[in-house]
């Protein structure tokens, strides 16, 4: 009898409920390129302490460049030197990155420095099962105001604490930061260490103007759409409850 008052709505939830359903895949996140052939990244400010990592201090700067885009994956030549002219390891070599599966000439590879372009706050970084954007904010970079997406990553063990901060321009998805604190619970007390680096030159900026309007995460968008449906069916039912 109660169920029966209310078949109208329920009809009406059952097809929203359906809906939903059926527009999670317009929210999903879609996994694409944002950089294009011959745009580099150029990091500097190479700054390291602690054991391990004061040869951080002797770079002078390291140059990564696209020369080749194929669907989801990327061709980044890397070339660098130290700040006595000689070649930084690694120089002349490219390596594939694939923004969709997080992978580095085929190998699952975590922290890399580039991902998809456009993630917002809570959207999965390749590989699956690992990372989530923690954070989209607008920061300034050479000058000019760019729309970031922030990843922050906490280790810890019985032996060390460490905090990685990566910061991705959103649009192209190219890292234009990264910094790392580690403490490790030696004795008789704590030893810090450090390093961090930052992009000196790009000319990704001008071709990918920063968004001016907020974008909300794919999640974010699909509670707002629940919460809505939801809001509506309980306006109609007290509505139709009330005049009976």
């Amino acid at each position: 009898m109660i169920l029966s008052k209310f078949k109208p709505q329920l009809s009406i939830l059952l097809a929203m409920v359906i809906l939903a359903t059926l527009a999670l895949p317009v929210f999903a996140v879609e996994y694409n390129t944002g950089v294009k052939v011959s745009q580099y990244v150029k990091y500097g400010n190479f700054a390291g302490s602690g054991t391990g990592l004061e040869s951080f201090n002797d770079y002078n700067w390291l140059k990564l460049e696209a020369t080749s885009i194929s669907g989801k994956e990327v061709t980044l030549l890397s070339t660098g030197e130290y700040k006595n002219g000689t070649a930084l390891p690694g120089n002349g070599m490219t390596s594939v990155w694939n923004v969709e599966t997080g992978a580095d000439n085929g190998v699952p590879n975590t922290q890399g420095p580039i991902i998809a372009a456009n993630l917002n706050q809570g959207d999965s970084i390749p590989p699956p099962g690992t990372y989530v954007v923690n954070q989209t904010e607008s920061r300034t970079y050479l000058g000019v105001s760019r729309s970031v997406s922030i990843l922050i990553v906490t280790v810890s063990s019985p032996d060390y604490n460490s905090t990685l901060t990566y910061i991705y321009d959103k649009l192209s998805g190219m890292l234009l930061e990264s910094s790392t604190l580690t403490t490790t619970q030696a004795q008789p007390q704590p030893v810090t260490s450090t390093y961090s680096y930052s992009i000196i030159e790009t000319n990704i900026f001008g071709s990918n103007p920063s968004p001016t309007v907020p974008e909300f995460s794919s999640q974010i968008l699909l509670v707002i759409a629940v919460a809505i449906v939801i809001s509506l069916i309980a306006t109609i039912a007290f509505s139709k409850k009330a005049k009976s």
